[in-house]
């Protein structure tokens, strides 16, 4: 760079610089019409969500709109009096005088529960299991109805059980639930060592209905429900029978639509079509709901275009056709 190229960016640098520092002179002076603004003054005010317990206005407005409201709206203000206090008897409950009706306000127990401990029957053959749940002494059924449910833990034997609970069962009904262990000899030819099998097979099995029974009564809202299951051993059939003919009353017998027997090769559907024909009471046979199966739809590949034209799918100008033909360019 020569010396008089460098001396003219010089130039260029300080007047650039100096322009910066006038604007910046310009920007800081004090003039007569920055004076005649006033200074800021900070006021410190009090937090609108701070609580002064010496500030009593909040309660007189209230106190003032009640009085208010009375003058008003006689009827408004009487309901709202009223709205502040929960009877929890219903003695305590004022008549109404515009609406009357027959049924009595009922409370709710504490808790929906289960009775504890339950009460158990056991023998070689046979654990017999009674307990209750939701008990409340002030709401008795008038009519209470018992339904025996078979139970042998398949996917269709789980949900007629958890129909049967959920569709039928009303507060303080009764509920059966039975499962069988098929065994071809008497319990009384068994040694004591196939004994205790059994029994040990029979208590496993009755705890597990316990159990599923519970998980469904829990997410019901239901009074006074008293729950027996049966864990029996013997020729299946013939047991469930004498099972359903042993227990008083029954309203109703509910199974699924199969057995677990069907996958070791039974004839699908053989115990509850026994249970239809020969029990005593009648028999509901719950089927789940089939789900739709969506159709799929195969993709088939695309023909070629001359393949198409040929068959008439695709239609091609004739002029075009002509065209290319004209110029070379059609095969």
């Amino acid at each position: 760079m020569s010396l008089k190229t460098e001396a003219v960016h010089n130039s260029n640098s300080w007047d650039l610089d100096a322009m910066l520092s006038q604007e910046i002179q310009d920007l800081n002076r004090d003039t007569a019409e920055d004076r005649r603004v006033k200074e800021a003054v900070i006021v410190q005010k009090p937090d609108p969500n701070q609580i002064n317990p010496e500030d009593d206005s909040s309660s007189s407005d209230d106190d003032d709109y009640e009085d208010d409201l009375a003058k008003r709206d006689p009827e408004l203000f009487k309901i709202t009096e009223s709205n502040r206090q929960i009877h929890l008897d219903d003695a305590m409950v004022p008549p109404s005088p515009t609406h009357h009706t027959k049924h009595k306000l009922v409370r709710r127990p504490p808790e929906l529960i289960f009775s504890d401990p339950p009460i158990l029957v056991a023998r070689d053959d046979c654990i017999e299991v009674t307990f209750h749940y939701g008990i409340s002494q002030e709401r008795e059924a008038i009519k209470p109805k018992r339904y025996m449910m078979m139970c042998d833990f398949g996917e269709e034997s789980m949900y007629a059980l958890k129909w049967g609970i959920g569709t039928l069962l009303r507060s303080g009904d009764e509920l059966h639930v039975a499962s069988a262990i098929s065994i071809d000899d008497d319990v009384e030819d068994m040694d004591d060592d196939e004994k205790y099998k059994l029994w040990a097979e029979l208590d496993r099995k009755s705890k597990t209905m316990i159990s599923r029974v519970k998980t469904i009564m829990d997410e019901m809202l239901l009074y006074n429900i008293k729950i027996v299951i049966y864990s029996v051993a013997g020729k299946t059939r013939e047991t469930l029978l004498n099972l359903i003919y042993s227990t008083p009353k029954l309203t109703m017998v509910v199974c699924g639509s199969r057995d677990r027997g069907a996958i070791k090769g039974m004839l699908m559907g053989s115990m509850s079509t026994f249970l239809v024909h020969n029990s005593p009471v009648p028999v509901s046979v719950v089927r789940p709901q089939k789900k739709e199966k969506t159709k799929k739809h195969k993709r088939t590949a695309a023909q070629k275009l001359s393949q198409s034209v040929m068959n008439g799918h695709l239609k091609v100008d004739e002029a075009e056709l002509s065209l290319n033909s004209f110029d070379g360019t059609a095969n």
